[in-house]
């Protein structure tokens, strides 16, 4: 291929060919060497300056909001880490039994939250899991005897809540909001004492047993989940200053001591919030009150601080995506997806969607068969479609991972995705050879 400038200097070469006089060729080629050619270069020098230049303004709005997940043993967790924290920071203590408040709950016969586990399994196993409702077998030591009790699972849903939570901070903050792709939040299962054991008077409990039966294997203790998101606290020491309305003030909140690389979003806590403005090294937060002496924020680590990603036991997933230039330009100018093209390029576009092939789109009245994905945006209302008459989309891929424990949770990312972009729709995706 021919670069740039290239053309024109070919055409040059070839009229300076049909000049039949050696010593007029050999002039007039100096004098295009000496300034003309010159001139090329520099206009193809600057041609691509402003390509480069236009390329970078259409920047992806979600550059410093991504969020990265996965879950450590408490044992690991850093307490100054500059990326992961513990989705629920009061986790990272070890867990301890308030035995005397078990045993007395036991006695009056309610059902006692113990723990909570990881379970590596896939999603279809887990839901069956916990529909089956199962009891399994659980064991009491006293310091006068052992005793066989009984549990059950229950999903847990606190790390969930944490998801919607920052679902609300985006849209309080105006930010664009992309599906959190952190399946193991989905993943973890509380284990309650349910039981009419009763112990004796002044028994203590020393230690606590469970047994999963054949669903043990897939049990893991003492993990709990983590991500680049954290709540801070920062010193107002701006003098505010009335806004626009001359209603409002404004207040400017510095970010060079925690970073200007981190995405920051006001959190959900701040009294008489309005809005707020970002620019490079502060945040200008609008508020009623004139005075303010610190500002809860959300903070997300920016990506560069994940060091060394293949150290981690359990992967490290993200909603990271990498778009080129239309897609950039697709994004800023909200262009409306259309064509099975546009549904693969933008799946393509996300780090999970280098797993998958997209093969084809299907609209079906009913799915029939059981869901392999479930939407991770279901606490987004949708009050203006009736659910009962909305057909479904089927969209089908192919992976080479299908024995990941995860892959129907990325595939259900990417779902996901799709179903805010076709709310007419009830998006399900499917696995196919």
């Amino acid at each position: 291929m021919i670069k740039r400038g290239g053309k024109m200097k070919q055409i040059i070469q070839q009229r300076l060919n049909h000049v039949t006089s050696l010593e007029e060729r050999r002039l007039l080629r100096n004098v295009l060497e000496d300034v003309y050619s010159h001139i090329v270069d520099y206009n193809m020098d600057m041609y691509d300056k402003l390509e480069q230049r236009i390329y970078n303004e259409m920047d992806d709005p979600l550059e410093k909001f991504y969020i990265y997940c996965t879950i450590l043993d408490r044992k690991e967790i850093d307490p100054i880490s500059d990326f992961f924290h513990p989705i629920l920071p009061e986790e990272v203590q070890k867990e301890e039994y308030d035995f005397a408040q078990i045993a007395e709950q036991l006695n009056e016969g309610k059902k006692v939250p113990l723990t909570s586990v990881f379970l590596k399994c896939d999603a279809i196993t887990f839901r069956e899991i916990l529909d089956s409702k199962r009891e399994y077998a659980g064991y009491i030591k006293t310091d006068k005897d052992i005793y066989e009790v009984r549990v059950i699972l229950q999903q847990s849903t606190r790390y969930i809540k944490e998801i919607q939570k920052l679902y609300h901070i985006f849209q309080i903050n105006g930010s664009q909001w992309n599906t959190i792709n952190c399946p193991y939040a989905y993943r973890f299962a509380d284990v309650i004492l349910h039981s009419d054991t009763v112990l004796g008077s002044g028994e203590k409990i020393t230690q606590i047993t469970v047994d999963l039966d054949e669903y043990e294997k897939y049990k893991v203790l003492d993990h709990i989940p983590v991500w680049n998101v954290k709540h801070i606290a920062l010193q107002d020491k701006s003098f505010p200053m009335p806004a626009k309305d001359r209603i409002n003030y404004e207040h400017i909140v510095s970010l060079e001591e925690e970073g200007i690389e981190n995405g920051y979003m006001a959190d959900l806590g701040n009294i008489d919030f309005e809005y707020l403005k970002r620019y490079e090294s502060n945040l200008v937060i609008v508020s009623h009150h004139e005075k303010q002496d610190s500002w809860a924020l959300v903070k997300i680590e920016n990506s560069k601080n994940l060091k060394k990603r293949e150290q981690f036991t359990y992967e490290v997933l993200s909603n990271k995506r990498t778009l080129g230039f239309a897609g950039r330009f697709a994004t800023v100018k909200s262009l409306v997806v259309r064509t099975k093209g546009e549904i693969a390029r933008l799946m393509q576009s996300y780090e999970t969607g280098n797993d998958f092939i997209f093969k084809d789109t299907e609209i079906l009245e009913q799915y029939q068969k059981i869901q392999q994905t479930t939407d991770y945006n279901h606490f987004i209302d949708e009050n203006i479609r009736i659910d009962k008459f909305k057909k479904v989309m089927l969209i089908k891929f192919q992976t080479k991972d299908r024995e990941n424990y995860l892959v129907l949770d990325k595939m259900s990312f990417l779902v996901s995705e799709i179903q805010v972009l076709f709310p007419e729709y009830h998006c399900v995706g499917e696995i196919v050879v």
